[in-house]
Formats: C-alpha cells, structure tokens, sequence
C-alpha cells in the first residue's frame, strides 16, 4: 500500500482562499506576475515541480488552454484554468519556443511556494501538498479513479487509492461530526 503525507494537504476551501489572495497581491502589484503564474498553477494543475518547470513555450496551446507535459517517458495534456490562460500568455511572452517558461531551480520553486502558503494561509505547504488537493478535487468530483490517475499522469492506481481512501476516511469524520458522534 502506497502511504502518502496527507496530513499538511490544504482542504479545498484553503486553496480557493490561497488563489483569492495570491490574485489580490498580485492585482494590488504586492508579487510580481512570475509568481502569480507559479502559484496560480501549482494548485489547480496537479503538476510536479519538475514538471512544471520543464513546461516550454511551444508546450502551451494557448489557444485550447493546455500544456502538454512530458514526465517519466509519458506525454499528457493538463488543462489551464481560463482565469489563469491570460496571465501565463502575458507572462510567456517573451520567451521562445523551446524556452522554458520558469528559469528556475526546484529550489526556488519549493522556497516560494513555501513563502506564499506562509504567507496566506500561515503554513508551510509542500508542493506535493497541492497536488494531492488537486487529486483529491478530482476524485471527489468526478468519483473516477481512472480518469484521476490519467489526470495526474499517475502510472499506478496505488496512488489514487491511497486518495481514496482517504475521502472515504474524512468523508466518514464529517459525517460522525454532522450527526454528534
């Protein structure tokens, strides 16, 4: 059984807040648009910091709002969120195509996605924090473990039945909770 840290990941809720606030700063000019664009996708992407950072230009159609990522010999399509597309176009630019969109270490991307969730939501999220909110979002919406692991590119459905069982878990919490058990 695969055994993930499920403990740190932010509720859905948290994520929504984190987006909310992350557009404010940015609106209000208090982060630069690299940033933004960063952390806008870590969360509503399910992308792995490698793959995120080996996103190039000629990856993103722009206009079907996709990138194509290429991880373990495997190629896939992630969608963008619309209210994410135009601020990762303005910030892709100036890049050529075979540039990579974020000319970062997987260390400055873990130190700002810790900086940020410190920031906002007063906790240190790991990167794969977000991504396992984001499993977790589309196991619970679509209730289709095989459309989650082609998703999130996942090979092995251990991973996704890990995510499983925990919704059932939390699922079974919340409604001990709701009745007063």
């Amino acid at each position: 059984m695969v055994k993930l840290k499920l403990e740190d990941v932010p509720t859905w809720s948290e994520v929504g807040e984190f987006l909310d606030r992350i557009r404010s700063m940015y609106r209000k000019k208090e982060i630069g648009l690299r940033d933004f664009v960063l952390m806008s996708l870590y969360p509503t992407t399910g992308l792995k910091t490698s793959e995120l950072l080996s996103i190039r230009k000629g990856d993103i159609d722009f206009q079907q709002g996709i990138v194509r990522v290429r991880s373990g010999g495997c190629e896939r399509e992630v969608l963008i969120m619309p209210s994410i597309l135009p601020y990762l176009k303005d910030y892709a630019k100036d890049k050529k195509g075979e540039e990579r969109i974020f000319g970062l270490s997987r260390r400055q991307a873990l130190n700002i996605s810790h900086k940020y969730s410190e920031m906002i939501l007063g906790r240190r999220i790991r990167v794969a924090g977000w991504r396992h909110a984001f499993a977790l979002r589309v196991l619970e919406t679509f209730r289709d473990p095989s459309m989650c692991r082609k998703i999130l590119g996942q090979r092995s459905s251990k991973v996704v039945t890990a995510y499983q069982q925990s919704l059932q878990k939390s699922l079974k919490e919340e409604l001990i909770k709701s009745i007063g058990g």
